[in-house]
């Protein structure tokens, strides 16, 4: 009994962090018309269901079979689809238990693995590429192992089909799913509540492994992006991820200008990736810091204030929670300033980039998306280390998707909401690096009101792009000097940073995504600009890897049909 409750867990948490095993939700095996109707998902693997043979695994029963029958087929996950599925035992993991859990590997899953998130400006440039290809690979291969769910109505039984897709779009396919609000209310599975970080934790997990076996490349994770050491998009560019042009379109010299989306935004809530409208973006659309309302990006000094809130979440768990550190991070509770933000943190940078990333259902098409959640994961982690008297939200109050004991929707195998509390980054096999340049006094937002200072150089030549290539022990110097002037006269660098590409300037409002927010807006638009600032003296980061950190995750506001809620 206790082996077999062992590997229940254990099979849970395979969906999201196992790429070959987990699909968005469907494997293959399963959605046949005998599986379907047999209500048994438990893939043969090495001869027989779930490796029982080999001692991996058994079929077994899940206690979600046993809840009322929902409005909406997506709710009580797999309650409608399965009633058996796979429970590995020991450290094996999968919808087949044929892989190991995250940070094990082997053919016992007995050997620890372990790589270190990046910030993605500190990647060699073999890193860099190599990633960069990996994940172009994903968006072109088929997935062998797993199919997506298409629905027209999620409240008729037996309303869906299934499809094919790219390893990549199996990964937007899941967010897409899981962000859609559930007929007749506002909650879903992944946003608006606790779940919200250990869900893309999950599903974070799932992509890197997903990759890394289609590809063979095992090094293969994602790097974070800290949004808060500058004062616009720095990896909008074609070095990383493409620059754009006046229409919003990704330039024509990088690899993402083909990439196409999958799951349209403009769609009523019952509708699972079903394209009803033919002038739905067909490609990835990027306008940051072009929308006036959302023109600025998160700051230390946001992080921090953040990161100070003692309480995981409050009542009534959802977004307008107060005084909660899951609230604060998704960014529905704003910080209380001169900006007059609309959005903060998680969603803010969502909406700052002001095209594909800002809207739910299409936002994981964008590869920026994953970057970004790998830095809200950072922040989690940082705050879990300090607060490890916290517990996950035990209360009728919590949706009842994102009760400590529901499954998260839709992985296999399941997973409950909480069954990431207690388990580091490193228990998971992974954790950040910290920047190899140290941050500067508070990051940009330290003098919001001197952006014109970050962007140019000042008459006596103190620069705030800062040298790509810098000797290290120079700038432990200036940190520890800590005074913007001083710095001036102690960097002596034989390479200069790299400048990132300009902007183009155009009107936000050539942009056809840009009509559709507008309609669902209420309030006014604030076209004063926040301003930001880096100061050269600087606290120093530890160069150390943590083996928790920083990062999070997911959220917006607006329960319209297109749910511009992140």
């Amino acid at each position: 009994m206790w082996l077999s409750f062992q590997g229940f867990c254990l099979v849970l948490l395979l969906c999201l962090m196992s790429l070959r095993d987990v699909e968005a939700q469907f494997p293959r095996a399963c959605t046949t018309p005998e599986v379907l109707q047999t209500r048994m998902c438990c893939p043969l693997w090495n001869g027989s269901p779930c490796g029982f043979s080999s001692g991996r695994g058994v079929c077994a029963p899940h206690p979600a079979r046993d809840l009322p029958k929902p409005v909406d087929y997506r709710v009580n996950w797999p309650r409608v689809f399965y009633d058996s599925v796979c429970t590995c035992w020991g450290n094996y993991d999968g919808f087949d238990c044929g892989q190991c859990l995250p940070g094990w590997r082997g053919p016992q899953c007995l050997q620890r693995y372990h790589v270190e998130r990046k910030e993605i400006t500190d990647l060699t440039d073999s890193e860099r590429e190599t990633f960069l290809s990996n994940l172009h690979q994903a968006k072109q291969s088929p997935s062998s192992r797993y199919m997506i769910l298409t629905s027209n109505d999620t409240t008729v039984d037996g309303n869906y089909a299934f499809h094919n897709t790219s390893v990549y779009d199996l990964y937007v396919w899941m967010h897409y799913y899981s962000a859609k609000s559930y007929a007749g209310s506002e909650s879903n599975a992944a946003h608006r509540g606790p779940a919200f970080l250990f869900w893309h934790r999950m599903f974070l997990l799932f992509i890197e492994r997903e990759i890394r076996e289609l590809t063979g490349n095992q090094d293969f994770y994602i790097p974070y992006w800290d949004w808060t050491r500058t004062n616009h998009c720095n990896i909008c560019t074609n070095k990383y991820f493409g620059g754009v042009g006046q229409d919003g379109r990704i330039d024509s010299a990088s690899l993402f200008r083909k990439w196409k989306t999958i799951c349209p935004f403009q769609e009523s809530l019952g509708i699972i990736c079903i394209h009803t409208d033919a002038s739905a973006p067909a490609y990835l659309i990027r306008n940051p810091g072009k929308d006036p309302i959302y023109n600025t990006l998160p700051t230390t000094g946001d992080v921090e204030d953040t990161m100070a809130t003692p309480l995981f979440d409050t009542p009534p768990f959802d977004k307008t929670s107060r005084n909660s550190f899951r609230n604060k991070l998704e960014g529905f509770e704003m910080p209380d300033d001169s900006r007059h933000l609309n959005a903060s943190m998680h969603n803010l940078v969502h909406r700052y980039l002001n095209g594909t990333m800002s809207l739910v259902p299409t936002a994981a098409n964008d590869p920026i998306f994953m970057l970004h959640h790998s830095f809200i994961d950072k922040l989690l982690e940082r705050w879990l280390q300090d607060h490890g008297e916290a517990t996950y939200p035990d209360s009728d109050q919590v949706p009842p998707a994102q009760r400590a004991q529901a499954y998260m929707a839709p992985f296999l195998p399941l997973r409950t909401n909480n069954y990431y509390w207690g388990r580091d980054t490193n228990s998971l096999g992974y954790s950040y690096r910290e920047h190899s340049l140290p941050r500067s006094g508070a990051g940009h937002n330290v003098t919001r009101h001197a952006e014109e200072f970050l962007k140019e150089p000042s008459a006596g030549g103190v620069q705030w792009q800062w040298p790509v290539l810098g000797v290290f022990s120079v700038v432990l110097l200036c940190v520890s000097v800590g005074a913007a002037i001083k710095c001036k006269g102690k960097r002596q660098q034989t390479q200069d940073a790299p400048t990132e590409e300009k902007e183009s300037e155009f009107d936000y409002r050539s942009n056809s995504l840009y009509a559709v927010w507008a309609k669902e807006r209420n309030g006014t638009i604030d076209k004063s600009s926040s301003t930001h600032v880096a100061s050269c003296g600087a606290h120093p980061h530890d160069a150390a890897p943590r083996s928790l950190s920083e990062g999070r995750g997911d959220g917006v506001d607006s329960a319209v049909n297109v749910e511009i809620d992140l």
